[in-house]
């Protein structure tokens, strides 16, 4: 194939996706929304006891899609089909759409995608259903510590946008995500169109992952849009789930730790030689990459975990220590 057409080929479906990607979030959830108000109830904070039989009616609904999507996370990296697992962690996800929809009952509309979250809800403490929505935010806001990033913007920018600041950054992050997606989906057709082992072009030049770094971009602005921009109604408030992203963040960092196992079998030296010269996720200065790697060398002696307990053993330290510091935040 010549190499204009492959790189027309590539650009015009990366533009395919990322435009999907745009579409899905500014536009979809809008008439998601309208189609799932037809058949998802609307109780105000008076209608407890017909939001409580809703509530009833719907819960094995609510344990069968969080039970599932587990499942699809364990799965994906016991049978090393990790699509699998990202699938699962996108599905935890999911309900932050919710968020664009201003309702007072927390499954109306588009908030039905909340049903994932609902086992969570469920186990809070509370005698009502509103209050057990109430206990269940104290566990979806741990984690708090991933607005870090985004609150030092906010100090630094705030003199020059006023009230619409979170509104800009929030299309901004969602823009930046999918010109990441766009690129690295061109780069990575390219390759393989060329016939290439692996991308280690362009994009992939500063990051090893940067389709999985676009889609953790483009979630945080999910994160960004449920906690600064949404306005809910009096008494529809529903806490942005910070604790899920973490959650999602490290599943995915697993997953990419085990995919450049599999790729350091298939493609040896290559491979490694790319690895060594290039960022994990984020381009990073080798100073503070070689500090995030200092408690793997500790644990296993080695700078990367490979194998599945070492990557899982790994991604919990990380992981407490995130919530050790939301505790402080």
């Amino acid at each position: 194939m010549r190499n204009t057409r492959v790189v027309l080929f590539s650009l015009i479906l990366s533009a395919i996706f990322s435009y999907a990607l745009l579409y899905s979030t500014l536009e979809l959830p809008v008439l998601l929304n309208e189609l799932f108000a037809e058949f998802t109830p609307h109780y105000g904070a008076g209608d407890w006891n017909e939001a409580e039989k809703f509530v009833e009616s719907v819960r094995p609904l609510g344990y069968l899609s969080l039970g599932a999507t587990v499942i699809l996370i364990v799965l994906g990296f016991a049978l090393g089909k990790y699509k699998l697992s990202l699938l699962g962690s996108a599905s935890l996800l999911l309900p932050t759409f919710s968020y664009f929809a201003s309702v007072m009952f927390f499954l109306s509309g588009i908030g039905f995608l909340r049903i994932v979250w609902l086992p969570i809800i469920e186990l809070s403490p509370g005698s009502s259903i509103y209050e057990k929505i109430s206990a269940a935010s104290n566990i979806l806001e741990l984690g708090d510590i991933a607005y870090l990033p985004y609150d030092f913007l906010r100090i630094v920018l705030s003199p020059f946008d006023g009230k619409h600041l979170d509104e800009t950054l929030f299309k901004t992050i969602v823009f930046a995500a999918s010109i990441l997606f766009f690129s690295s989906c061109a780069t990575w057709f390219y390759a393989r169109f060329k016939g290439k082992g692996f991308a280690d072009m362009l994009v992939y030049n500063y990051s090893r992952h940067p389709q999985y770094l676009s889609f953790l971009v483009w979630s945080y602005g999910l994160l960004v849009y449920d906690k600064y921009v949404f306005t809910p109604p009096k008494g529809g408030f529903f806490a942005p789930p910070p604790l899920l992203w973490v959650t999602t963040a490290l599943i995915i960092i697993g997953v990419a730790l085990r995919e450049e196992k599999d790729m350091l079998r298939k493609h040896g030296l290559k491979y490694a030689d790319y690895r060594f010269r290039t960022p994990f996720m984020l381009p990073l200065t080798r100073p503070v990459a070689r500090m995030l790697k200092t408690p793997v060398k500790l644990f296993f002696k080695k700078d990367y975990p490979e194998n599945t307990i070492e990557i899982a053993v790994t991604l919990t330290f990380y992981g407490l220590i995130l919530l050790v510091l939301s505790a402080l935040y």
